[in-house]
């Protein structure tokens, strides 16, 4: 399964890369490829900013430890950012700073991108 992670708020690129970092280090995760995805340079930059990342979910049934991960970082999060999680055909947008529960995240992410 291919996932597409994307932030919006503030200082989104930064964001996506301490998030790049999470879930590189989560052993959880070790059958997940992460690719960061560069915006198109608009001149002017230091460098490429990181616009989303690509997640490779194999076996498919790592969503669940991807979407875990997702709502601990989410839950610790002192800045105000949505995390918008993709498959291609279904989008979740989960606010992080509404956020309660952690783990309602995960079940969230879980149910509306693998269910029916």
């Amino acid at each position: 399964m291919d996932v597409r992670v994307g932030l919006a708020g503030d200082e989104t690129g930064e964001e996506l890369r301490r998030l790049e970092e999470w879930l590189r280090r989560d052993q959880e995760l070790g059958g997940v490829t992460i690719t960061a995805q560069r915006a198109p340079d608009q001149g002017g930059e230091m460098g490429p900013v990181t616009e989303a990342l690509h997640l490779l979910l194999e076996p498919r049934g790592v969503l669940t430890a991807v979407a875990a991960s997702l709502g601990t970082w989410a839950g610790i999060r002192r800045r105000h950012v949505r995390i918008r999680v993709s498959n291609g055909k279904k989008t979740v947008e989960i606010d992080a700073s509404r956020l309660d529960d952690p783990d309602e995240v995960a079940v969230r992410i879980v149910r509306e991108l693998d269910g029916p």
